[in-house]
């Protein structure tokens, strides 16, 4: 059945003025068609799916957008009414019988009036407590309730969820779980009325399966409902990355809240960029620098002192010159766009904790290490490899390829040959795979065998493991010193950026003689002082402070990723960091797990950064700018401008 077109006569809002516009709803898209207006062009580029039809094969003067829920939004704007007024209404306050602290009670309060809502809150201040008392006043039942989070963060929030006594038991998913629901998604099937996204974080990316599951779910939710459910998205660490995180986020929560219809157009209004061209002649933008300081110029993003600003300087050095003109910071102005969508909560307005006390650990290397690094750097194939391995030698090893015998090749299934597709006006014109090929073209093609170009004809390929060639390395020696340092307290949080530096951690607290709770990403796996696998739950485990062989000194060792996230780790007064990655995200939620409520407030938070390389102290930096923009879209400007080398989480 072919739908028919629905036309009709709306009016869009330019500055002072309504200027008429013919719409038409056909095929899942929305058509445009007015006289000639660059404003209002302007504006429905902007949408998301925009397209000209003038180059069409049958030329026609429209533009049409997608007929989505998104577009809709803009078109409210567009047409002189507000669809923001949902998220302008009062603030309607509830009764809870649990104890809530005051942003709790925010929290919960803004979850319950406006609905659609992102949580920017700080590890530690209770978010958990906040949406169950959401879910609870909702009224909906168990089934109707899904909470999707990382996996380690799961395990914590079930103990939330027994302690507090909660009368709502929800569905709880990982992020894969929810992937593999929406893959198995039927025409009819009820969405939940209320969707929790713990770390939201992790739908930041457009396009990835997780952030695709979560908005097929989340649109679902208000095709079905309207705006009779919740949408509750929670984090930490909400643009760990890059300002521009915040897109999907926003688009889950409230699609339209933000203007830009992509993230390409977002990145645009929020960064500065200039064309490019390579040695061979091709065209490509490229990003110089984020829109974050209005001292920067709006034209070119450099600052007043670039030659381009100065008329002689320019002409000798062939530079566009142009005269410096401040900019606007937009990244700063995200704070005030992103208003009634975002409750921003911050650690230091409430909560009476000390400050984490920040803690660098310089080792001196040795001439053969610093040969080594050198040699890497000159033989590494590119920038990313060479970064690779040097963190692999700064924290004492190097990975390896060794063969442990051989398997079937998968190219060929073991039979040695392959089908080969050979031109008989050519013999060297040889294809291994004709799908792409004219239907013509693959019919004068001979099909023959040829020797499997993978195995060279064996039927096998070999077997390759991955080993670790441990090298000394002066981490070790100051590792020992923080465990001694801290025997007495008998808990210590150690995180590491490889599976080879978690090996060695591992094996030296063993020789010390502690009980280690192994967390890498490959299950959590708990021994004793003496190596031997215990069979209790780690986290009962970990807080068990009782004198005994298993449970008088314990360390919780990690990769940021898998137990960074989502656990309260406060009996330790000390998180070492032996080496980072390069996401922002894992280091802001790592170092937060021993620094909130039911910490011990004298010996406070320690957090400690053995730094042996350079390449140490590079990544580093790499998470101290980012953090640096996170906090500017969250409004904390003084904040930004207080950061240093010395006491930023890095």
């Amino acid at each position: 059945m072919v739908e028919e077109p629905l036309t009709s006569p709306i009016k869009i809002r330019i500055g002072n003025f309504l200027y008429p516009v013919q719409m038409t709803t056909v095929g899942g898209r929305l058509e445009f068609k007015f006289g000639f207006n660059r404003a209002i062009m302007d504006e429905i580029k902007a949408m998301a799916g925009a397209k000209w039809h003038g180059r069409d094969e049958k030329p026609r003067k429209i533009w049409s957008v997608l007929d989505c829920e998104r577009n809709r939004f803009q078109l409210l704007w567009l047409q002189g009414e507000n669809p923001y007024e949902w998220f302008d209404q009062p603030l309607k306050n509830f009764e809870y019988e649990r104890p809530l602290k005051q942003h709790q009670l925010d929290m919960s309060d803004c979850g319950l009036t406006y609905r659609f809502q992102i949580w920017a809150a700080e590890m530690g201040l209770g978010k958990t407590l906040s949406a169950i008392e959401v879910m609870e006043k909702s009224g909906y039942g168990d089934d109707e309730c899904w909470w999707v989070g990382p996996r380690a963060a799961l395990k914590a929030v079930e103990r939330e969820f027994i302690k507090w006594g909660s009368k709502v038991k929800p569905r709880l998913m990982t992020y894969e779980g929810l992937v593999k629901l929406v893959k198995k998604w039927e025409p009819g099937m009820k969405p939940p009325r209320v969707l929790i996204l713990d770390e939201s974080q992790r739908v930041k990316t457009a396009g990835t399966n997780r952030s695709v599951a979560g908005f097929h779910v989340a649109t679902n939710m208000r095709n079905e409902y309207g705006y009779d459910c919740y949408v509750i998205e929670m984090s930490g660490t909400p643009a760990p990355k890059s300002p521009v995180d915040w897109w999907h986020q926003a688009e889950i929560a409230c699609p339209g809240f933000l203007r830009e219809g992509s993230p390409e157009a977002f990145h645009r209004r929020l960064a500065f960029f200039e064309n490019v061209t390579t040695l061979d002649g091709a065209n490509f933008w490229k990003m110089i620098g984020w829109r974050d300081d209005e001292r920067k110029c709006k034209h070119c993003g450099r600052y007043e002192e670039f030659e381009a600003h100065d008329k002689l300087k320019s002409q000798v050095l062939s530079l566009n010159f142009h005269r410096h003109e401040p900019s606007i910071n937009e990244v700063a102005l995200l704070y005030e766009r992103l208003k009634g969508l975002v409750v921003i909560k911050q650690k230091k307005d409430c909560l009476d904790l000390p400050e984490k006390i920040y803690r660098p650990i310089f080792c001196q290397p040795k001439p053969s290490i610093l040969r080594a690094a050198q040699t890497i750097m000159r033989t590494a194939t590119n920038t990313i490899t060479g970064m690779t391995l040097l963190r692999e030698l700064s924290d004492g090893f190097q990975y390896s390829e060794k063969k442990v015998g051989n398997v079937q090749c998968p190219h060929c299934k073991g039979e040695k040959e392959v089908d080969q597709w050979v031109d008989p006006e050519d013999d060297e014109r040889t294809f291994s795979q004709i799908d792409f090929l004219d239907p013509e073209i693959q019919s004068q093609l001979i099909k023959q065998k040829a020797e499997c170009p993978t195995c060279e004809g064996s039927g096998e390929i070999g077997k390759y493991v991955r080993e670790a060639c441990m090298i000394p390395c002066p981490k070790e020696e100051v590792l020992k010193d923080l465990l001694d340092e801290v025997q007495d307290v008998g808990r210590i949080v150690i995180f590491a950026g490889f599976t080879g530096s978690i090996d060695r951690i591992v094996d030296t607290c063993h020789k010390e003689k502690w009980t280690v709770i192994r967390v890498d990403g490959r299950g959590w796996h708990t021994t004793g002082p003496d190596g031997s696998p215990i069979k209790r739950d780690a986290l009962d485990l970990w807080a068990d402070l009782s004198d005994t062989a298993e449970t008088r000194r314990v360390a919780f060792v990690a990769h940021p990723a898998s137990g960074g996230v989502g656990l309260t780790l406060t009996e330790a007064p000390m998180a070492v960091f032996y080496s980072n990655d390069f996401n922002p995200d894992n280091r802001l939620q790592a170092a937060d797990r021993i620094h909130r409520p039911g910490m011990d407030y004298v010996r406070g938070a320690t957090i400690v950064d053995i730094i042996h390389l350079p390449s140490d102290e590079r990544v580093l930096q790499v998470l101290m700018d980012n953090r640096r923009l996170e906090l500017m879209t969250l409004g904390e400007l003084g904040n930004v401008l207080e950061i240093t080398h010395d006491s930023y989480d890095y």
